[in-house]
This record gives structure tokens, sequence and C-alpha cells, in this order.
């Protein structure tokens, strides 16, 4: 995209976002130039570190009508906190979202209607990812940024054993994992090629099986509206879904692949219980291939500054013809409960382009949601890689980060026990799923 395109985006987004406040009555026309900007006091809530924002809400703050300010609220109280502050009265006007508050917020968020702001002006402008915040409603929130899976590799593990490149399929695991797993007679694995098929010592293991899903074209929940009942909308999951009559369902073929990493019995074993987290034994040296989120970058620099690694797209899936990863897809969420409607849109659309959102994914050192953006690529190397698997980000409506947790776990661990079928086990978890989304 051209400079010029680039631009032109930006002013169509300002266009569209300032038709928004005006279809809706939040700015009259007809008022005077002064009032016609973002005035007021703002709050925007989320769990990002403060000094992520400061840059952004400086530049947003140089108007003299307009106050900005940010609360870094605790990630572990965060969804709790909103729900109090809006049932007292004193929440805030903007939040930062994830897709796994979608559903329980959903009484909270301002949707800008598609009048407004048409779905094609959101898409052309996000990633494909972001359409997680789409409903037959309206407009959920305005993406920010994104933090996708990515596959970190220790380069010196590769380069000792002869092999040039990371894998680009997930079936050359089973072609690399004689020569990069080191087990002695006794089965006690010293170096593994990668940390599947367990749970608990697995790094990110809900985030893995949902970039298998994703991949597998399995949404894990899906919308669905009920025009009977003046468009209401629910959340069905879809684990034990089969669309396109395979002869495996796509969530059985998942975790049959999974597992097998863990069976002693098989050639692609490389991973086993009694081992440390996948992280440390990365950060240690002794794993080759290590699932991670872009975020967890300079965690692992920190940890052992010595370790020789890089970074680039996750697997695919050797037949396809698509790319894709799970990624957590943040977005700026307006609250309908808010005293400064029309100025909360404003903010919130200038958070999400141009400039203010360039310096805001630079903080964090994450890819930004925006297309425009994203067409910029940082000369660094893990940054050209997380901005490239942005691009092929998609998320998932969680009813319950935690809950659900626990529903994965309890699937691969019936599956490794051997205590269900994968069918069976795949049934319960779907059923779990069912239970969460009516809570």
């Amino acid at each position: 995209m051209s400079n010029f395109q680039t631009i032109l985006v930006a002013i169509f987004l300002a266009f569209f976002v300032f038709a928004v406040l005006i279809f809706s009555g939040l700015i009259k026309i007809g008022g005077s130039s002064s009032n016609s900007g973002p005035q007021g006091k703002v709050v925007i809530w989320g769990t990002f570190p403060s000094s992520s924002l400061r840059n952004t809400l400086d530049a947003v703050n140089a108007s003299k009508t307009l106050s900005v300010s940010y609360v870094k609220k605790d990630a572990v109280t965060y969804q709790q906190d909103l729900i109090e502050a809006f049932a007292n009265g004193t929440g805030p006007d903007l939040f930062i979202i994830t897709p796994d508050m979608i559903e329980k917020d959903n009484n909270f968020l301002y949707k800008i209607p598609y009048a407004s702001y048409p779905e094609k002006t959101f898409t052309d402008a996000y990633i494909d990812g972001a359409s997680i915040y789409l409903d037959s409603e309206g407009i959920l929130g305005f993406p920010i940024v994104v933090d996708p899976m990515v596959l970190y590799y220790n380069k010196d593990i590769l380069s000792n054993e002869g092999i040039v490149s990371p894998p680009k399929s997930w079936d050359e695991l089973f072609t690399l994992n004689p020569t990069l797993t080191i087990r002695d007679d006794s089965g006690t694995v010293s170096r593994s090629m990668i940390a599947l098929g367990q749970y608990d010592n697995v790094t990110n293991a809900k985030d893995i099986l949902a970039t298998l899903l994703i991949q597998n074209n399995d949404s894990i929940v899906d919308r669905s509206v009920d025009v009977s009942s003046n468009n209401s909308i629910s959340f069905i999951p879809t684990l034990n879904s089969n669309p396109d009559d395979l002869s495996i369902a796509p969530a059985e073929a998942v975790i049959k692949f999974f597992v097998e990493f863990s069976n002693p019995a098989n050639t692609a074993y490389s991973w086993n219980r009694s081992l440390p987290n996948s992280q440390d034994m990365f950060t240690g040296g002794k794993l080759a291939f290590y699932l991670g989120r872009a975020s967890e970058l300079f965690n692992i620099e920190s940890i052992n500054p010595n370790l020789s690694f890089d970074v680039t797209q996750i697997p695919q899936i050797k037949s396809s013809t698509t790319k894709r990863t799970y990624g957590e897809i943040y977005a700026v969420a307006v609250s309908k409960k808010s005293n400064n409607l029309s100025s909360a849109l404003g903010v919130a659309s200038m958070l999400s382009q141009g400039d203010n959102a360039k310096n805001f994914s630079t903080s964090l050192s994450l890819p930004p949601a925006s297309r425009a953006l994203l067409t910029d690529k940082p000369n660094d190397p893990y940054l050209y890689t997380f901005f490239n698997s942005a691009l092929i980000s998609r998320s998932w409506l969680d009813p319950d980060k935690s809950q659900s947790d626990a529903v994965f776990k309890e699937l691969i661990e019936n599956t490794l026990s051997n205590n269900l079928s994968v069918a069976a086990a795949i049934n319960k978890a779907q059923g779990q799923l069912e239970l969460l989304l009516k809570k």
C-alpha cells in the first residue's frame, strides 16, 4: 500500500467515525466549531502497563479541551472489576478487551451500527481476524494490537544437527524428531524436539490446541442469531462439528495429532509429563522448538541472554492453501454507560489508527491490527515475523479463560489415560463449553 493509499484509508476511517457520531445524535450539526471535536474527560481501563500508553495519551491530550486518562488494572481481577464498576455507575468510558470478554461484557458494549460505520470499511481497515469484533448489531470495538502464536527455535541445536531451517508444516516434525530428540535406553528425554502431547507442562497448551483447531477450520465457538427472538445472539461450541463430513472430524484429528508426541511407542515421541515446563526447557537450551506468543520475546531474552534463538511463523497443515495461527486480538471498546459517549468514540478511533496506534504498537513490541500499519514492515527480524503472523491470526470466543483451560486440560487427560475415546472426550468437552456459555 502506498503512502497515499495509507493516508486515504485513515481519512475514510476518520470520516466514518465522525458519521457514527452524527447519525447517533452525539454530535449536533450546526453547533459552534469549538465544540466539534472530542472534549471533556475520558477514562480508559486496561491491563497493559501505563508506560505503553504514555506517548499516545500525551499526543491525544495535546488538545486543551480533552483529558484522557488510563487506569492499569490487574489482569486477574479485571473482568470482575468491570462488572462491579458498571453496576455501581463508576465504570470507564473505554476499556480494552480481548475476544474472551465479548460474551461476558455484551450488555456493556456500545455497538457501532453498520449504517454509520459500514462493515466493509471495518474489514478493509483491520486484519481478517479482527472480524471477531463484528456481530449482527454492529462493531464491538476498535482493534489495536495482536499477540500471535509463533515458533521460536534454537539456532545452535538446528545448526549442530545440520538442519538448515525450521519446519514450515507439522508433518516435517515426524522426520526431524529422530535427530532432534535425545533419549537414553530407559526412555529418559534429555533434549526434546517440541513440547506437545501433555498439558500441565506445555506452556500455552490451550493456545496451541486453538491454533491447530483454527487451522482445521474449527472456530471452537460460533455466534448464532435467532431471528425469531429480536435477532438475539447466542454462542455455540463447535468441537464436535464436522461440516465437511470428513472421515475424521477436525477436533478428533487435532487431538490425535497432539497426543502422538507423548506416546513412547511412536516415532514422534518427544515429550512427557516428567519434564520441566516447555518455556524453561527452551530457555535452558534443551528444546529445539518452542510454541509461544510474540509477547514472550523479552522474557525469553531476559531469562537466558546467551540463548541463540530465532522466531518464525508457526507450522501449517501441509495440504492447506491458507495460513492460520491463533492470536490474542486486543480492541478498545466503548461503554454504553459512558457519560461522555461522543468523546469516548472519538478517542477510541484515534487510538486505533495512524500514529497513535503505531506508537502503542511500538511501545508493546506487538504488531498493530491495522492493515495500513502492517504494510510498513520493521527491520527487526523478530518484529518482521510478528507482523506477518498478525495477518494470519484468528481468535475465538472463549467463554472464560480459566474455566475453558480446565476443559481442555481434562480433554487431553481423558485421551491420554484412555478413560474415554477421543470422540467421547471431545463430546464431554463440548458439553462443558455449552455450560460455560450459558452461565
